[in-house]
């Protein structure tokens, strides 16, 4: 492993989208000495199949898997998760926002405890405020994932583009990795810029898909 590069893993299907998200990423603050490559990853079948792909062409330490339409738009931000990872080397994974417990149900939005910020299209959503460098929680949104360690994605699984996020989460703490979110003084990343709404037939075939891996999830992860 390359313990000096950081790579940025994207998948695309827009090209507007990732060129949007690739400037912001071009435009970060390198600290000196590190190198930051980005590897976009074309037609994926699912998230965890892409994922996984990535760790086989990168050797990079550091990971930060995130949407086409997520722009980081902390200018410091590649400075800031190394601060994080190397004040607690058992912290195996970053999100910008997550749960402190994991629900029954696995969904990780309805927890009492929710912690973060991330700008979203119509407003700053800011969560439970963080205390110290970094919060530990169950689960984080994939949105924007950050890892310095590299444990496999569940696509034997998940085969589309739901839960991916959260099972990784209980994969890194199976490995005896935490799972955090961290302090935040503004929002690092904007989440959802431009992104078509979409017609009714559209949503009713994610909402199927998505009950069918959360099924899945239920089988696999929860008691």
């Amino acid at each position: 492993m390359n313990p000096t590069k950081i790579s940025f893993v994207i998948c695309v299907n827009d090209d507007n989208l990732y060129g949007t998200c690739m400037n912001h990423i071009q435009a970060l603050n390198v600290p000196h000495g590190y190198s930051v490559e980005i590897l976009p990853i074309h037609d994926a079948h699912s998230m965890t199949q892409a994922y996984n792909s990535a760790i086989r062409q990168s050797d990079a330490k550091y990971r930060v898997y995130l949407h086409q339409d997520v722009l980081i738009i902390n200018p410091n931000f590649i400075g800031d998760i190394l601060t994080v990872f190397m004040t607690e080397p058992r912290l195996g994974l970053l999100g910008m926002v997550g749960c402190k417990v994991l629900p029954p149900d696995g969904v990780w939005w309805k927890d009492h405890r929710l912690f973060g910020k991330v700008i979203l299209p119509d407003r700053i959503l800011e969560l439970l405020p963080v205390e110290g460098t970094f919060e530990i929680v169950d689960a984080v949104d994939g949105l924007l994932m950050a890892t310095q360690y590299d444990v496999w994605w569940r696509e034997d699984l998940f085969d589309g583009f739901h839960l991916y996020d959260t099972s990784q989460c209980l994969e890194f703490k199976k490995h005896g990795y935490l799972v955090g979110v961290p302090n935040q003084h503004t929002p690092w990343c904007k989440h959802g810029f431009d992104v078509p709404i979409g017609n009714p037939d559209e949503w009713s075939t994610k909402a199927a898909a998505y009950e069918r891996n959360h099924r899945i999830f239920i089988k696999n992860y929860l008691p």
